[in-house]
């Protein structure tokens, strides 16, 4: 007769495979690349974000002189995508840091907020190199 020690690690030995029989694979990932204008010129510096619609993976990268990438090990999944496009430019003018002393430069989005956080834009990526065009129009 087996005593309980031998019974409790047979129950551990089953308990591990099963848990190990169910787990989530990782999500799939996809390359993007693309550029981003803004009335036909390209956005000097800024940020991308593509937000799943349903399950996937979340990415994101910076734009510079227009251009993104979004290398595979980093991508999105395949899938539906709300895009929220981001590029903060100085104002002008200076407002107080928040130390409550110094004076800094301000910042604002000069992306219209229906391209970043009240986005119009979608995409569906697909598996392998996905290329995107962002022409955004100021109205």
């Amino acid at each position: 007769m087996l005593n309980y020690i031998q019974i409790l690690l047979v129950l551990c030995s089953v308990l591990l495979t099963l848990a190990g029989c169910t787990k989530e694979k990782a999500f799939e990932r996809t390359q993007i690349e693309g550029v981003v204008t803004l009335n036909g010129s390209p956005i000097e510096q800024g940020v991308i974000t593509f937000i799943p619609s349903g399950k996937g993976a979340t990415a994101g990268a910076n734009i510079e002189a227009g251009k993104f990438v979004i290398p595979k090990e980093k991508g999105p999944s395949p899938g539906d995508y709300r895009v929220e496009i981001d590029s903060s430019v100085p104002t002008g003018n200076k407002i107080l840091d928040t130390d409550g002393e110094t004076m800094v430069d301000e910042y604002a989005n000069a992306i219209p907020a229906r391209f970043n956080r009240l986005t119009e834009l979608k995409v569906t990526l697909k598996n392998g190199n996905n290329q995107q065009l962002f022409d955004l129009e100021m109205e």
